[in-house]
């Protein structure tokens, strides 16, 4: 065993190797130039012709079938200033539409609610082209693909009653549903850049219906938003007046309020708080001065009492001053001076220094009467300017208590001013908004209109028919070169030497071209090769007995068999070929066959097939026949019987008589014969057919063969197998016949 680039290879040295042939799943293939995919359309002409012309054949149906699709466009263009009334805002009551302002327009008309309005205006539900619930006319039916369905469907349909059918629709508010939908497909909107225009395209297989619908959406959709903008308006006029009212309502519940509140809390606006307050600081001047005489009347009340209390009556008249005190002191005086003067002249109990004392003591207690009557005076004085200071107190806390309950109602009352202020200013702006807003004035105007009104078009947008015949065509073209490049890897049939070389491991010795013109009318291969060397046929079988004279002188090998996976891949004429070669270059040799049919090889050359009888010859027991053609001198044909034992003796015995053995064994499809000859012969060249071979029967053959181990020079790639000529001839000769009852005596024996 042998390792080449091409994987294991047997060596005529170790046969007792085993080599198990396995089938590709994928061909690698790494690309197709404009040659291999010339060479695909050659090879599955028929899957290309059929993919083509039925490409062509649909473009040209749909090109004439197809369902004419007229589009009609309407133009709507908008306003630089976006008026809006309703806004509470001065800055943008009046605003710039920009890109964004664009974009959402563009979405308000292709929505749903939109479309629905055109939908319910224009009435589509009624409309078979829009609301697909309902059946549609015979007169709606504008040709094309739907006239052929249409009809299809009638032809097959049950017959129903009209009514019927539209008593078991679905619910308006489903249709509805439907005729929005498929009318917001119909048509497109767009616009160009910071255009503020917007082109309305609508798509129809009717043209006025086109047309009409394009202008009912352009016109519908101004007037909608004209709508849109009073009824904002209106609204926003009915809330202001609401506003108004309320407002109206609370200024008047809180003006009452306020003056209630006023009256309620003695509030007014005249100078009668400052009198309140001027009282107050009487009051305070007033307690101040009850204050102090209460000190000073109580002072002078301690101190009497004091001096009383000390028995020094006389000084009272230094806190109170008292005439009738005064009259008693000086009376004491003059008493005491009398006492003193009788008191010197006159002895103690003397009745005049007794009168005088007498006198004195009473009016000692006068004094003391009218100190303590004094004292009492000033206790009473003290006591009423203590009342005098608490009245004046309470007055004064009264008086404060009211100012500052006052000053809190006026601390409310500012409030319930400041709210009615706010208020009173909020219906000023309401009352001017109303004046702003004024729907009797009718000065607010619709922000976009209608640009350009559709034409009916006279022309489909689609089909195009040299659009549909360019476009179909080139699909078909890429169709079937895709096809045929599918086949192609589907197809597990040999076409190529590569796939040849990579499943038998060896080399492709040569590939048989493809010949313009047949053998020529009752010639075999073998003819042909001789008398046109130069033909590319004849060069091919040169190449291949120069590739075994090659091989043969590393390997010894003289007997070469010639085998094929199944029938009709061309064994037979290769090896005949390849026996004109050798024997134009002066090599003994033999062809050996083991086919006494008509597809034989010695048939093709002409020779009757002779009974098989045993030779006289070494060895003597080889039931052969040999002879040599006299129309070929220089080639022998041997006809053999097929037999396991004779096999091996006979390859011995030809191996020594010529350089050369050829032997054209059976296809491995109908008999085993070629499996036992690989365990004799030295070489084996495996014919495949171009295009015929696939490669599972080249494998399932290989590795029948590989039982016996045998050797294998390489492979042919026969690309012009065809039946032979030389058969018809041998059939008008009436060897043919000669050739079927020599077969059959073989059989019988």
């Amino acid at each position: 065993m042998k390792i080449t680039p091409h994987g294991l290879v047997p060596s005529p040295a170790g046969r007792h190797h085993s080599i198990t042939y396995q089938r590709r799943l994928l061909r690698p293939r790494s690309g197709y130039g404009i040659v291999d995919l010339l060479e695909l359309v050659r090879r599955h002409l028929w899957s290309f012709g059929s993919v083509l012309v039925g490409g062509l054949i649909l473009t040209a149906l749909t090109a004439g079938f197809m369902t004419r699709v007229y589009v009609a466009s309407s133009a709507i263009v908008f306003d630089r200033n976006d008026a809006r009334p309703y806004e509470a805002v001065e800055e943008l009551r009046k605003q710039e539409r920009d890109k964004s302002v664009m974009e959402t327009e563009l979405d308000v008309i292709k929505s749903r609610v939109f479309v629905g309005t055109v939908v319910d205006a224009l009435d589509l539900v009624s409309d078979p082209d829009y609301n697909t619930y309902l059946p549609r006319r015979d007169d709606e039916n504008e040709g094309g693909i739907s006239l052929l369905v249409s009809a299809t469907t009638k032809f097959f349909a049950p017959k129903q009653n009209p009514d019927t059918v539209r008593s078991r629709l679905v619910s308006k508010s489903v249709q509805r549903d439907r005729a929005i939908s498929a009318l917001l497909g119909s048509f497109t909107v767009d616009r160009n850049g910071e255009s503020l225009a917007m082109t309305i395209q609508v798509r129809q297989t009717r043209a006025l219906k086109a047309a009409a619908i394009a202008d009912a959406i352009a016109q519908h959709y101004v007037d909608w938003t004209a709508k849109l903008t009073d009824e904002a308006t209106k609204n926003t006029i009915d809330y202001l007046r609401g506003q108004a009212r309320e407002l109206g309502s609370r200024i008047a519940a809180m003006e009452r309020e306020i003056a209630a509140f006023s009256a309620n809390r003695d509030l007014t606006f005249d100078p009668k708080d400052d009198i309140l307050r001027s009282r107050l600081e009487l009051l305070n001047e007033q307690f101040t001065v009850a204050s102090t005489d209460e000190t000073a009347a109580r002072s002078k009340y301690l101190e009497a009492k004091a001096l009383i209390a000390s028995g020094d009556v006389s000084s009272v008249v230094r806190v109170v001053a008292s005439e009738p005190l005064d009259r008693l002191r000086t009376e004491q005086s003059r008493l005491e001076r009398l006492k003193a003067q009788l008191s010197s002249k006159f002895a103690k109990n003397h009745p005049l220094v007794a009168d005088a004392d007498a006198e004195l003591e009473a009016n000692r207690r006068m004094m003391t009467d009218e100190a303590e009557r004094i004292v009492q005076e000033l206790a009473n004085s003290a006591e009423v300017a203590a009342g005098r200071a608490a009245k004046f107190s309470t007055d004064v806390a009264m008086l404060q208590k009211q100012i500052q309950g006052r000053s809190l109602a006026e601390i409310r009352r500012r409030e319930l001013e400041r709210d009615l202020l706010a208020e009173q200013k909020r219906y000023d702006q309401v009352v001017l908004r109303l004046g702003d807003l004024d729907p009797e004035r009718g000065e607010h105007k619709a922000s976009a209109s209608v640009a350009s009104y559709a034409e009916v078009p006279t022309s489909p947008t689609f089909p195009k028919p040299a659009l549909v015949v360019v476009s179909g065509s080139m699909g078909s073209l890429i169709l079937a070169v895709l096809t045929v490049i599918i086949v192609d890897v589907l197809d597990d049939r040999l076409y190529r030497s590569n796939d040849l070389e990579d499943i038998l491991g060896r080399p492709n010795l040569v590939t048989v071209p493809r010949l313009t013109r047949h053998f020529r009318h009752g010639s075999s291969s073998f003819e042909f090769a001789v008398d046109n060397p130069s033909s590319p046929f004849g060069k091919a079988m040169r190449n291949l007995c120069l590739g075994w004279r090659t091989i043969e002188r590393s390997i010894g090998g003289k007997i070469v068999m010639f085998c094929s996976p199944s029938p009709g891949e061309g064994k037979t004429a290769l090896a005949l070929g390849m026996a004109a070669a050798a024997a134009t270059s002066n090599l003994r040799t033999v062809l050996v066959d083991f086919d006494s049919s008509a597809k034989g090889a010695g048939a093709l050359l002409g020779i009757a097939t002779p009974g098989l009888v045993p030779k006289i010859a070494d060895p003597p027991d080889l039931c052969i026949s040999s002879m040599t053609s006299p129309a070929h001198p220089r080639l022998d044909v041997v006809f053999a019987s097929f037999t396991a034992d004779d096999s091996g003796p006979l390859c011995s015995y030809l191996r020594k008589m010529y350089d050369l053995v050829i032997i054209d064994a059976p296809n491995l499809e109908n008999e085993e014969g070629a499996v036992w000859l690989a365990a004799h012969v030295d070489s084996i060249i495996v014919v495949v057919s171009a295009g015929r071979t696939t490669e599972r029967k080249l494998v399932n053959a290989l590795n029948r063969l590989s039982v016996n181990q045998p050797f294998i020079l390489g492979g042919v790639l026969n690309q012009g197998a065809k039946p032979e000529a030389g058969k018809a001839a041998l059939a008008k000769s009436g060897l043919w016949a000669q050739v079927k009852a020599r077969f059959r005596q073989k059989e019988t024996a």
